[in-house]
């Protein structure tokens, strides 16, 4: 995540950082890997391009409470690469909006995946 304004240490006592009320976020990337006890990866080609949603669109929520719809780029099902897409487009939004220590949420940023709500959106899971 990219901001206006650079993220600072908490306190001197702890790792967090956190953002000035005033930043804004520039831009949001998401990047993912494959990880075993033996190390990671990059994905390869196929598994970016593997459907891993068969359905036409998908409502994602963000930390903030924001949701936001997304359509699949064929309109039928969402690939690994356009669940990212679209994962990257809700939190850009959302994290503009989402408050945490005053500022831009800028500690959870550990992409833990999303999981259906009973409402029927997605929650996106991070953690720290």
């Amino acid at each position: 995540m990219k901001l206006s304004e650079e993220a600072k240490p908490v306190s001197e006592r702890m790792l967090n950082l956190v953002a000035p009320p005033t930043a804004k976020v520039v831009s949001v990337s998401l990047e993912l890997e494959v990880r075993r006890g033996d190390g990671e990866r990059a994905l390869t080609d196929g598994e970016w391009g593997r459907v891993v949603l068969r359905a036409p669109s998908i409502r994602l929520r963000s930390d903030s409470g924001e949701v936001m719809e997304h359509a699949a780029s064929d309109g039928k099902a969402f690939t690994t690469r356009d669940l990212a897409a679209a994962i990257e487009k809700s939190e850009r939004k959302g994290r503009e909006s989402g408050r945490w220590l005053g500022g831009v949420d800028v500690h959870h940023v550990f992409f833990e995946g999303v999981l259906p709500d009973s409402d029927g959106v997605w929650a996106i899971c991070w953690g720290s």
